[in-house]
């Protein structure tokens, strides 16, 4: 559930103007009824993260042209709802409300599915019962990819650069150092709720395959005695037995709290005086940085996150480990009312394929 803030308080009021903040809020403009928006991949990547609203009894067909055999990878996450609604979403052949790969009413928020052949496809994302009835509007993201040549040649957007690891039932742990321990998420991505963790060497069971999110691939695992299912980011993974491959990175999933994660946390304090601050720094592709920065019960935090290209994506969380504002882009500061007093953790992502730069502003008031 997303967690209250004051520039979120005006969702709870059915007026138009509750619903253009909502809007403004999210950096969305409201979608039309029955849209169909066309998907684009950034040039060489092989997926994209698109942020959007939906309300009552519209809907949204986000299309793109996929290849027979090749994987499509959805995951919808709400970012934030007047009233606590849901969105869900099918995989239909586009133009066709019948013949769905994946319905999400009945199969959950997350989707990886087998094209069975070449055609424009289409993610409707809509609202079900009470939501949709009340005219409830809700946020979300998308992150769709699409993986494999096929049979017919590659997907408009790319095709999946190489080091994906194969679907297989079982895998193992494979981290550089052996006291080392790996972080088992609710969900596929580094902002997941931790469930666990599974030390260097676990062997695992596949109980959910493999999907992509955020360009990176993520496996649902058990492991093989039992305990917690989870997803585990598939770069630590290794097939068993000879020539199943050695993983030589650290334990650094991008959610940090990980030993060997390569960057030590910042704690940001303020000059006598001042109620901000301004630090700069640099991330290396799928690598994460950790600000702690303490505030107390009724105090309002401004948060910007300015990078200098595309990918970069941060997490703010209360200092009982709740998320206080899920995974979202640079392009989206945060302003709200903080309710918990203590270290507030924010942790910037760098989810692009190269190098970047960047500035982090923090205020308190």
């Amino acid at each position: 559930m997303f967690q209250a803030a004051p520039f979120l308080h005006a969702l709870r009021a059915a007026s138009t103007a509750a619903l253009c903040a909502f809007s403004l809020a999210f950096g969305t403009s409201q979608a039309a009824a029955q849209e169909s928006v066309p998907i684009s991949f950034p040039r060489g990547q092989s997926g994209v993260a698109i942020n959007g609203a939906v309300t009552g009894r519209d809907y949204i067909d986000y299309v793109l042209r996929g290849t027979v055999g090749q994987r499509m990878n959805v995951d919808l996450t709400v970012t934030g709802t007047n009233s606590n609604g849901i969105a869900y979403f099918n995989i239909l052949p586009a133009g066709m409300d019948y013949n769905g790969l994946f319905v999400g009413s009945n199969e959950g928020s997350s989707a990886s599915v087998i094209l069975p052949e070449t055609r424009d496809w289409a993610i409707r994302v809509y609202l079900m019962g009470n939501d949709r009835d009340t005219g409830k509007t809700v946020g979300f993201t998308i992150n769709v990819s699409i993986t494999g040549q096929g049979s017919g040649g590659s997907a408009s957007g790319g095709s999946q650069s190489g080091g994906m690891l194969p679907e297989e039932d079982f895998f193992v742990v494979t981290l550089r150092t052996p006291g080392d321990t790996l972080n088992i998420r609710n969900a596929p991505r580094p902002s997941g709720r931790l469930l666990g963790k599974l030390p260097n060497g676990t062997v695992v069971r596949n109980v959910g395959g493999c999907t992509m999110s955020d360009g990176r691939q993520w496996c649902k695992v058990q492991d093989s005695q039992g305990g917690v299912q989870g997803w585990v980011a598939a770069r630590f993974l290794r097939l068993p037995g000879p020539g199943g491959g050695e993983n030589t990175a650290t334990a650094d999933d991008g959610g940090g709290a990980m030993a060997g994660s390569g960057s030590a946390d910042i704690r940001v304090q303020f000059a006598p005086g001042s109620s901000g601050a301004e630090l700069s720094g640099q991330l290396m592709p799928q690598k994460s940085q950790r600000y702690i920065l303490g505030a107390g019960n009724g105090q309002d935090l401004y948060f910007r996150l300015a990078a200098n290209g595309p990918g970069m994506t941060y997490v703010i969380y209360n200092p009982d480990g709740s998320v206080l504002l899920d995974e979202m882009p640079a392009t989206q500061e945060y302003r709200g009312q903080l309710f918990q007093s203590g270290d507030h953790i924010i942790d910037v992502y760098n989810t692009a394929n190269g190098a970047q730069s960047y500035t982090v502003i923090f205020g308190i008031d």
